[in-house]
């Protein structure tokens, strides 16, 4: 019988054969429509990788050999397969008995075969094509460009985690794999194993014994690329015998981290971050991952499935991971769910608790400390992608305790500034739009929030509910509780009515709850632990009486509500530290009552010292107080009271001066002071000068006498922000005998003039070298910048070498910049021009603002009547302009 076994293999070979050819005729139809399917998701995948290519090429980057080969080769099967398709149409239309049998067999054979056959062909080019759409293409380019020059020999590709950092390596091998006698790939992870390291590049060096003097011969003499992924430290590759990449040998190293620090640390030549995915890509990956069959089981299930991966963020991992745990659902209901789901609880989301947010949280854990840690874990209570003021930001890190141990607020806000830093290095923090604001990505803000609440396990602990509509407060349940920390930001409650019982909670954010303007006066009593309150940007009138049995708070934001005057038991809470009033009338003895405060926001109104409230001698009783923002409404008397007291005066950060009709002249020095001026001198580290409606003001004095010449004490040395507005008689004067044009005001970087018609220019803009911000509104002036015979060389080229933003809004006079025809402008990113229709030149030629200025807005008209040297220049910046709003 053994016979039988080899005959019956021969034979159900022979079957499988003849089925195979068979169903190149039988299942022509239904081949020849998924061909057509499969061609028109081809045809879009195409679209995608052509608008990325062209976007890049736009960025003056080179198409890649293996881009540049896969489109030609779909624009060829794209003539083919239409061709194919055409033919095969036709076809089917000739058959008999209804379109159930082919006149010709053979005929029919071969165009089945060949359907089949460029089946695969087009599916294998979509796969190849939706790995281009799998990562940051621009980033691609940029890393393929930057590693063919001379000049770079290291380099770092930073991303956060499952952004597509080990797929552009991919590429990286894929495009210079030819181009060096050797390639070498290894990973590092999380834990660093340098013997490891070295044992694995040995083996791909074929060496039986790995040491570093091995591999040094063997490499040294070669031209190498070293790929390393994923790495989280500084890591010393010669001590494990790689040699040093050099202009002679020719040699390269790319890896990949998490953190822009570590790529600096690594000292590379280009860093490049990866970023997150267009949305065409993202919705191409996630189309891949769920399937076809799906898609196309409802009719709804599209468009849903659309706002799914908009959820994802263009993250590669969360696009794969969610798309395949959706890939079974074809009910509306359950895509509907999962939308709910992603947008309230997202760790709760199949796969994300278990792959997404563990990879994620390797970024986490390899921050520097705790301190950075709840740093950014506080910044989940915030919206996601809302704009986060940095400074506010700080103070409430301040105020959390999270940053300590400083003598002064400078210190400590140099601390809040780099533990900024070091979060968007690490990709967890944003820049936001607008200068000195983050903002976090949602999935990042998803993995905080799972972070904060043990990784899940404790499901409350941070209870946010942070712009998302509420009218309401939660009933209470089990998460109060719970809860530690508890967000209402920006939503559209109206009445705090029912006081929850919660017994651990420390942090409370309501604010910016516009709509609010009722809280129920025993709110507060069941939270004995509260230590954080935040109620500024509301509509309340008065301070709950519950908020004066909160004996261990010790941060309390009550800024820019309608709260008339706060109620006098408010001097019991004797644990303040830090404490926001805006324009709310303070009894007397609350301030001095509450000696430990250290950072104090308040405003001081002439009534209230003649009503019994308020008077600056109150400060004095605060010997803890380390920060001061102050405004003085309507009488220069308290201002000058105020600025008698050194320990107050050393103490101030910010002041504002607003409706003090009584002062003529401002002095920035001591030096510059007569008699009749009101001096500022004594602010040595006042940060932010504000002057708004005092109409009588007609001076204010700059001098900055030279050192050596004559000794001078001012604010010129700290200030770094300046705001003139309603001030309608003011001019500047200034002094600079002997004074060299950066010896002062060199902290000074932002710089706003509003409805200041008596200025006709601002020459004395030249003593501020380091001015990043101008915005220039209302005003008369006829030219910023004129002779400049005061100042010892006058100004050049260089003059605003550190101005990022020029703003120019309503200035009916203005027609000049500047008597140059031209400045350099290294740093210029935007120039923003309304309603100046005398300005007919700015001061720009082919060499201004090279490699960063982003655009010129303005009025396609103004633009056009503009007059330039020669219509070169016009050509060069012609890319940058962008048309605004008509006025």
């Amino acid at each position: 019988m053994d016979f039988v076994s080899p005959i019956i293999d021969i034979v159900s070979r022979l079957m499988n054969c003849c089925t195979k050819h068979v169903n190149y005729i039988r299942a022509l139809e239904e081949n020849l429509n998924q061909l057509k399917e499969e061609m028109d998701e081809l045809n879009a995948v195409y679209m995608d990788v052509k608008n990325k290519v062209n976007v890049a090429e736009a960025q003056l980057m080179e198409r890649t050999n293996q881009v540049n080969e896969w489109l030609q080769r779909v624009e060829a099967r794209r003539l083919e397969v239409g061709g194919i398709i055409h033919e095969g149409t036709q076809h089917l239309e000739t058959r008999c008995l209804n379109g159930c049998c082919p006149k010709n067999c053979w005929s029919s054979y071969k165009l089945g075969k060949m359907v089949v056959e460029k089946l695969i062909l087009v599916e294998k080019l979509k796969l190849e094509g939706e790995l281009e759409n799998s990562v940051d293409l621009v980033s691609v380019y940029k890393a393929l460009k930057f590693l063919g020059e001379n000049s770079v020999r290291i380099m770092g590709l930073y991303g956060m985690g499952g952004v597509g950092k080990t797929t552009v390596m991919k590429r990286i091998y894929n495009e210079f794999n030819k181009d060096f006698d050797i390639v070498i790939w290894v990973l590092i992870s999380d834990e660093v194993n340098m013997a490891r390291v070295q044992e694995d590049i040995g083996r791909k060096l074929g060496l039986s014994l790995s040491n570093a003097n091995n591999i040094f011969n063997v490499l040294k003499t070669k031209k190498y690329l070293l790929l390393v992924d994923d790495i989280w430290q500084r890591i010393d590759l010669q001590s494990i015998g790689v040699p040093s990449p050099s202009f002679h040998n020719k040699s390269k190293i790319v890896f990949t981290t998490r953190s822009e620090v570590v790529c600096r640390h690594m000292e590379a030549d280009k860093i490049i971050r990866i970023g997150s995915l267009s949305w065409e890509a993202s919705w191409t990956l996630f189309q891949k991952n769920v399937g076809r069959n799906v898609l196309s089981s409802d009719s709804d299930i599209r468009r849903l499935a659309e706002e799914v991966a908009k959820e994802c963020r263009g993250l590669p991992l969360a696009l794969i991971t969610i798309g395949r745990s959706m890939a079974n659902k074809k009910t509306r209901h359950e895509w509907e769910h999962a939308i709910s789901v992603l947008k309230n609880s997202a760790a709760e989301f199949p796969g994300m608790g278990d792959d997404v947010l563990p990879l994620l949280k390797f970024s986490y854990d390899y921050l520097p400390n705790d301190c950075v840690r709840l740093c950014f874990l506080f910044c989940s209570l915030y919206p996601e992608y809302f704009e986060i003021e940095i400074e506010k930001l700080i103070i409430q890190w301040i105020g959390e305790g999270y940053i300590s141990g400083y003598d002064n607020f400078k210190e400590a806000f140099h601390m809040g500034h780099d533990i900024i830093g070091i979060l968007k290095g690490a990709c967890l923090l944003e820049e936001g739009v607008g200068h000195g604001y983050v903002k976090m990505r949602d999935d990042i803000r998803d993995l905080s929030l799972w972070i904060a609440c043990e990784c899940g396990r404790e499901k409350n602990k941070y209870f946010v509910k942070a712009d998302v509509g509420l009218i309401e407060t939660p009933q209470t349940g089990e998460w109060s509780l719970i809860a530690e920390k508890i967000s209402y930001f920006a939503n559209k409650i109206t009445q705090l009515e029912i006081a929850p019982k919660c017994p651990n909670l420390l942090t409370l954010l309501v604010s910016n709850n516009i709509e609010l303007e009722q809280i129920h006066k025993d709110f507060f009593l069941n939270m004995p632990r509260l230590r954080f309150l935040d109620l500024s940007n509301t509509a309340i009138t008065k301070v709950p009486s519950s908020i004066c049995e909160l004996f261990e708070i010790e941060f309390l934001d009550i800024s820019n509500t309608n709260i008339r005057c706060l109620p006098y038991e408010m001097r019991n809470l004797t644990k303040l530290k830090y404490l926001f009033i805006t324009r709310c009338k303070i009894p007397h003895g609350i301030i001095m009552n509450l000696s430990n405060l250290e950072f104090l926001k308040l405003a001081v109104i002439k009534t209230w010292d003649s009503e019994g409230g308020f008077n600056i001698d109150e400060l004095l009783y605060l010997k803890q107080l380390k920060s001061l923002e102050i405004d003085f409404y309507s009488d220069s008397k308290d201002v000058e009271k105020f600025l008698s007291y050194p320990q107050l005066a050393n103490c101030a950060r910010k002041l504002r001066v607003i409706d003090c009709n009584d002062i003529t002249s401002l002095a920035l020095s001591a030096s510059s002071s007569a008699s009749s001026d009101l001096c500022l001198g004594p602010l040595k580290g006042l940060e932010y000068l504000g002057i708004h409606h005092c109409s009588e003001i007609e001076e204010l004095k700059l001098n900055c006498i030279n050192k050596e010449t004559t000794e001078f004490e001012g604010l010129n040395e700290s200030l770094e922000k300046l705001y003139l507005g309603n001030l309608p008689k003011l001019i500047c004067s200034w002094d600079a005998r002997n004074l060299h044009l950066n010896a002062h005001f060199r902290n000074l970087h932002f710089l706003q003039l509003f409805m200041c018609h008596a200025m006709v220019d601002l020459t004395w803009l030249v003593l501020i070298p380091n001015l990043q911000k101008l915005c220039i509104q209302y005003c008369g002036l006829q030219e910023i910048l004129s002779s400049c015979e005061e100042f010892e060389g006058g100004y050049d080229e260089n003059t605003f070498s550190n101005l990022k933003i020029l703003r120019l809004y309503y200035l009916p006079n203005l027609q000049s910049i500047c008597s140059m025809s031209a400045l350099r402008f290294p740093s210029l990113e935007v120039i923003d021009v309304r309603s100046c229709p005398k300005l007919r030149r700015l001061p720009l030629d082919s060499n201004s603002a090279n490699n960063t200025l982003g655009k010129i807005r303005g009025t396609k008209e103004w633009w056009n009547r503009l007059e330039w040297d020669n219509e070169t220049i016009k050509l060069h910046l012609v890319k940058f302009f962008k048309e605004g709003k008509k006025d």
